[in-house]
């Protein structure tokens, strides 16, 4: 019997999910240091704007936990790599926190010539006024 959605078997197969011990990121290091000079807040009432506000986030892969910019330690529930047949971005590094906040992140340079830096967002939902908050990344690995 065909499948009725030939489309949707065609995403499937070619999206992958790989294993966390496959993680990109891994190969630069295990610590990383992230920041933001800006953060995007979008409220109940209103649109979302942009307001300077510098920050910086730490990724600690070892003890699975993500260090906010207060310096709250927040348990990383899980984490994976992404790729996507086709997609100009080689993969994408998923990171789910405990808290329900998700960091999306992308190598720079797909093949390490010229950088080790991944960039993306951090995404931070609310449940007050502030109904989300996203802080564009940029990560290194710490020496």
């Amino acid at each position: 019997m065909a499948s009725k959605h030939p489309l949707i078997a065609v995403l499937v197969l070619a999206t992958t999910t790989a294993n966390a011990a496959d993680n990109p990121m891994w190969r630069n290091g295990l610590l990383w240091t992230c920041t933001f000079s800006s953060i995007i807040r979008c409220e109940r009432s209103t649109d979302c704007s942009s307001h300077p506000d510098r920050g910086r986030i730490k990724l600690n892969y070892p003890e699975n936990s993500l260090v906010d910019q207060t310096g709250r330690s927040r348990p990383i529930k899980r984490h994976y790599v992404q790729t996507v047949a086709g997609s100009p971005i080689g993969s994408e590094v998923k990171i789910e926190l405990a808290t329900n906040e998700v960091v999306w992140l992308s190598a720079a340079d797909g093949g390490g010539t010229f950088s080790d830096n991944w960039t993306g967002a951090m995404v931070s939902p609310g449940a007050g006024v502030i109904v989300q908050e996203l802080r564009p990344l940029i990560c290194a690995p710490e020496q």
